[in-house]
Parts: structure tokens; sequence; C-alpha cells
């Protein structure tokens, strides 16, 4: 799917010009995974902050990819921390460069491409952000996600690529809208529409990898229960609670010698590694909702507290 970029662009003094009047030739993918996570940054911090937030909201991020020439692949994402100021948000230069870090170890072949904020059209607020960002990294892209726009057509998403123009006799940096293409995996593509189907609240879809899974669960669930009457009638057989069936113990034998016989070195390594594998991510998931649950528990108190006309600041002082 390929959205073309809107050349339309409305009209400005050369002081509040910020739409560049040049094309780009960049060629951009995007993956669904990042829409998906601006998406969940808006509304999260939409219903956290609830109808407190004065004006319009906004988030910021920045965008992890591949860059090969003039092609360039966006294909991750993560949250920036900023500060409001007159003239426009100030970004947290020490966390970015953490963050940024701590990403470059997991996705090592992820390099910097950009940022992303939502809202309609770029201004000067949002060129005032891109200088911050772009001290270090040259022509890096922005990424604007309207969450108000009315359209079924197309992506409410637009991409621009940082230009240098000569505006008034002085060099001055705008942006070009480029045009972009989505990008998905296989693995992308099982996880949308895993989320378009579930996520809605009282929804009896299933997605196709929802359907797969409960069959193999209910495979798995019908061997252990006639592997488990084969066990309690061999301890009974034993026991002496029941008399020897000669040719049941023989079909008995005669399953047990189709198991294959795994007791080398190679095998038990992977396995092991395998387990451990599995037990770090159960591990890492009941992290994540005790996470979830201590928040929840922070928004609540913060709530109570606040009908009791004590500060949420204060609270939140108390706890971190």
């Amino acid at each position: 799917m390929e959205v073309d970029a809107d050349t339309d662009s409305p009209s400005t003094s050369s002081e509040d010009k910020v739409l560049g009047s040049g094309s780009s030739s960049l060629s951009v993918s995007l993956h669904p995974l990042v829409i998906m996570n601006i998406s969940d940054h808006y509304t999260r911090v939409k219903v956290q902050q609830g109808d407190s937030h004065p004006g319009p909201l906004i988030v910021y991020g920045a965008l992890l990819g591949t860059q090969k020439g003039r092609s360039v692949e966006i294909c991750n994402s993560f949250e920036l921390v900023v500060s409001p100021s007159e003239q426009g948000p100030l970004l947290d230069k020490e966390y970015f460069s953490s963050k940024e870090e701590q990403f470059k170890q997991v996705f090592s072949s992820m390099e910097f491409l950009g940022w992303y904020t939502t809202g309609g059209t770029p201004t000067q607020k949002d060129l005032h952000f891109h200088r911050q960002i772009s001290a270090d990294n040259e022509n890096i892209l922005l990424l604007k996600l309207n969450p108000l726009a009315r359209t079924s057509q197309l992506l409410p998403i637009s991409v621009y690529e940082s230009l240098i123009e000569i505006v008034s006799g002085e060099p001055r940096i705008l942006f070009a809208q480029v045009s972009y293409t989505l990008a998905t995996e296989e693995a992308e593509r099982i996880g949308v529409d895993h989320v378009a189907r579930v996520s809605v609240a009282g929804s009896t879809q299933s997605s196709a990898v929802a359907e797969q899974l409960s069959a193999q669960h209910g495979a798995v669930k019908m061997l252990y229960s006639r592997v488990r009457v084969i066990l309690e009638y061999l301890k009974a057989v034993h026991a002496g609670e029941l008399p020897k069936s000669h040719d049941i113990l023989r079909e008995v034998s005669s399953l047990c010698d189709q198991l294959p016989v795994l007791e080398s070195q190679s095998f038990e390594k992977e396995f092991c590694s395998q387990t451990t594998d599995v037990l770090l991510v159960s591990y890492l998931a009941s992290i994540t909702k005790g996470l979830s649950t201590a928040s929840e528990f922070v928004t609540k108190m913060n709530t109570v507290f606040d009908h009791h006309g004590i500060g949420r600041r204060g609270f939140r002082g108390l706890l971190f």
C-alpha cells in the first residue's frame, strides 16, 4: 500500500514558513508496529490525563529502523520525555540518549531515523523540537499522526523529510512531505489481525492465531488425559488392584517403543536453552502484569486523593 504525499500546503509568511517547496526522492517503508505504538502512546496518555489537559494532546517519540542509501525502513519506536516551555517542548536529552543506547544493545541493526508526534500539518513548535533532536543527527524524519482525522480511505499519517532551503536570503530547515509504503512481515500480520479482532470489548470474533492455538491446546489436553489413563492403569496393575492384561501391556509397550530416544548432549543443551527462554518470557510477563497492577493502584489512589482535596502531585511525590 503506497500513500502519496499531499503537495498542497497552507500559505504562510516567510517567517512562519514550515513546509518547503522542494520535493523529496526518499523511499520510506513504514511497519504497522510503529503505528500501533504511536496509537497506544496517545490513547494511554489521553486516558491518564482525562479532561484535565488544556488544548489538544500531543505526544512525542523516536523512530528506529534501517537506512540504505535513499531507502528508509521504519521498524520500531519508543516514547520521549519532554517538558513544556514558551518556545515549545524541550527534549530530555539524557533520557533520549539512555533509551537509544538501550535499544541499540537489543536491536543492533537499527539506528535512530527521526521522531514522531501527533497533530495536523507541522508547526513552528515542531520545527523548534526538530532542531533539538537533530543536533547530533542530520536529515532525520518527522512522522505525524492525526488522531482527530475523519477519513476511512487513507491512514491519518504524514511523513516529512528535513531539507535546507533559502528563504529571504537565509538558509532555513523546512519540511518536505514524502510518500510512504506499508511494509509488513508475517509476524506483524498475525499480530495486527489478532489485535484488530480481539481488542474490541465484547467482540465474539477470534483471530486466526487464537483459533490455531485453541486447536493445539485441545489436542494437547486430550493427549494428556489419555496418557494419564494409561499411567493410572499401570499403577493399579503394579499395586495388584487390577488383573494383568497381556494384550493391553503389549499395546503400552509398543506405544513406548515408538517414542524417539532423545538422550544426546546436544538435545539436552537445546532443551535446557528453550526451557530457560520460556521461563524468562513467563517471568517478564509476570513482571509486566505486576507493574500494570501497581500503575492501576496508583491511578485509583490519585483519584481518591483528588476527590478529598489532596493534589495528585503530592501523592505521586510520596510514591516516587
